[in-house]
């Protein structure tokens, strides 16, 4: 048993070496800000920061959640001072429900790149602190396992694997996040609320680290509340199963637990009943977040069983996994939960008692999670998103791995654990190039101009160049939209980010529409552009229902970003052009 627990151990170092290692790959490759609500996140942090103290109004949004991950933040990262301005540019030409827009969005000057400084180097300081906290939850979903099933350590290795190795919890580790510390102090409070159930002993040692862990959960997310009475449970059951069942020993454990749980956190709640009239800061959020319109209906429902069912394993703005893997995955684990079920069904009352008061925990716990997820979707949008349930994680993958794993033989179990695990590291592997970097990190650039582009020689402000322009469609109606390439190059690097003004404009020079971005149409920033490469772009220009059919023209002018200052334009022979470069191909709208 010592030596089958000693290679469960190495194989348990091993793992965490491996997520470590992605998880840091996963940062590097994911744009500061491109993850849910990661901007919001980090502008809490620096708001403690330059403050020293936590905001209390509408300037920062996530100003209403619990401030453990945020304080943790700013103790590692107060003294980096900005090296340029702190500032995130909103991509422009971000449209969600255009197939060829960028699905980036933001833009991300030369001030995020390598070598990191100042803010970029504090918000990559804090994915860091995140990269440890997931691997806190994958160790804490190993013992857990291996609390339940201590004569089976495949079965735990298979839980820390399995979970490791998921591409949104890889994703959602490598970013600036309270899911993270979230996911983690309720992994640690399951795995000991189990270690409780298995010693079937009120020790004031245990009953503090349980009390502790719950504390800190509550300072984490509002919704590690739904461990509380998990926690509470767990002690009545204890005590209930001694001999002598003093009343007094309960509510003595009871203290110890709950008493240290609300001296740790309870402070926070009662500053949100100061500051926002109530100890959860429902009215706070209701004011910043919108409100969903209608009632919860079955058809809202089915959206968010399909948008937690993808999500869960990858899922985000234009980052989805191939659709025959969701299926795949998704009837995996179908079948896993009928394994697991029937499993404990055939066996239930030959496991030990703690395994099953442990279960039940667990299924307490996923009710109470799912309830107040129901709850919170019938107030406000947007709540499809599998990171939402991720304190389920040891629940989950206890289903997954136990379901999968526990009806082989002794003999082959080993190697059903190891398959398992490869799959999920593959999928980990390939995640990053296949379906990170195209949406994030595509290559605008061309060696040669298309033979369908109009070349042209216009330097601008003495650094970039507009090589060539091609119109897709010259003919456009209403409410449609027009494409329009744009190639350029840059003569020297650009010091500054700068952006492109776009007019479409009639013949007495109104303008019906204007697009104010970065030359790139939102795929990266000038001041990142390496000479003498040609960069292509697809600007798509929406025209508006109520344009006016006629022949327009389409303007350009180039100015640095936050400014109005125009540079000027000069031809191939060095004419001046003044500030506005106008395409020769007219466009022509039509009646709808």
């Amino acid at each position: 048993m010592t030596r089958q627990r000693d290679l469960s151990c190495l194989l348990l170092a091993a793992l965490l070496l491996v997520y470590t290692v992605l998880a840091t790959w996963y940062s590097l490759v994911i744009p500061l800000g491109e993850a849910p609500d990661e901007v919001d996140h980090f502008g809490v942090i620096r708001y403690i920061g330059q403050h020293q103290r936590l905001p209390t109004t509408e300037e920062e949004h996530e100003a209403v959640q619990p401030p453990l991950y945020y304080l943790a933040a700013t103790a590692l990262t107060f003294w980096i001072p900005d090296h340029v301005p702190f500032a995130t540019w909103a991509n422009a030409d971000f449209d969600l429900g255009d197939p060829r827009a960028p699905r980036n969005l933001l833009l991300h000057p030369a001030a995020e790149a390598w070598p990191f400084r100042g803010w970029a180097l504090s918000w990559h300081l804090v994915r860091l602190i995140s990269v440890a906290l997931g691997a806190v939850t994958v160790w804490a979903i190993f013992h857990l396992g291996r609390e339940l099933f201590p004569e089976r350590p495949e079965i735990a290795l298979g839980m820390a694997a399995l979970t490791a190795f998921t591409p949104q919890f890889l994703f959602m580790t490598a970013v600036v996040s309270n899911d993270n510390a979230a996911t983690a102090l309720s992994a640690l409070v399951l795995w000991q609320v189990a270690v409780l159930l298995q010693r079937n002993a009120l020790r004031a040692s245990r009953l503090a680290l349980l009390g502790l862990l719950l504390g800190l959960g509550l300072l984490s997310k509002s919704n590690t509340i739904a461990l509380v009475p998990v926690g509470g449970l767990a002690i009545l059951i204890v005590w209930w199963r001694q001999a002598s069942r003093q009343v007094r020993a309960l509510f003595s454990s009871w203290l110890i637990a709950l008493g240290l749980a609300a001296a740790v956190s309870g402070w926070y709640y009662v500053r949100n009943l100061i500051v926002f009239g109530d100890p959860l800061g429902l009215s706070f959020v209701l004011a910043t977040n919108p409100l969903r319109p209608d009632p919860v209906t079955p058809g809202v429902l089915l959206w968010l069983v399909r948008g937690m069912s993808r999500s869960f394993w990858l899922g985000w703005i234009g980052i989805e996994l191939d659709g025959g893997l969701y299926w795949l995955i998704n009837a995996l684990c179908l079948v896993a939960a009928g394994a697991f079920l029937t499993w404990l069904a055939a066996r239930w009352r030959r496991i030990a008692t703690y395994v099953r008061w442990t279960v039940v925990m667990l299924g307490l716990h996923a009710v109470l999670t799912f309830a107040s997820l129901l709850r919170w979707t019938a107030i406000v949008g947007g709540t499809d998103q599998g990171r939402l349930i991720y304190p389920l994680m040891p629940t989950v993958m206890l289903i997954l791995a136990g379901g999968l794993l526990l009806w082989l033989p002794a003999r082959i179990r080993p190697w059903g654990a190891g398959s398992l695990a490869a799959a999920w590291l593959i999928l980990a592997v390939i995640t990053p190039g296949r379906y990170l970097q195209p949406i994030y990190a595509p290559d605008p650039t061309v060696e040669a101009l298309p033979a369908n582009v109009s070349p042209l020689e216009v330097t601008i402000g003495g650094s970039l160049q507009l090589a060539g322009y091609h119109l897709e469609n010259t003919l456009v109606r209403p409410g449609e939209k027009l494409a329009l390439h744009l190639y350029w190059k840059a003569a020297d690097r650009p010091e500054a980010n700068l952006w492109t003004l776009i007019e479409l404009v009639d013949e007495n020079g109104s303008f019906l529409m204007y697009k104010d971005g970065s030359p790139s149409a939102g795929l990266d920033t000038t001041d990142r552009w390496m000479p003498g490469r040609i960069v292509a772009s697809e600007h798509r220009l929406s025209i508006p229902e109520a344009g006016q059919p006629g022949t327009y023209r389409l303007v350009l002018r180039v100015h640095p970003a936050g400014e109005r200052t125009w540079l000027p334009l000069t031809g191939a022979d060095g004419t001046a052009m003044g500030d506005t470069f106008t395409l020769a191909v007219p466009v022509e709208i039509a009646a709808p």
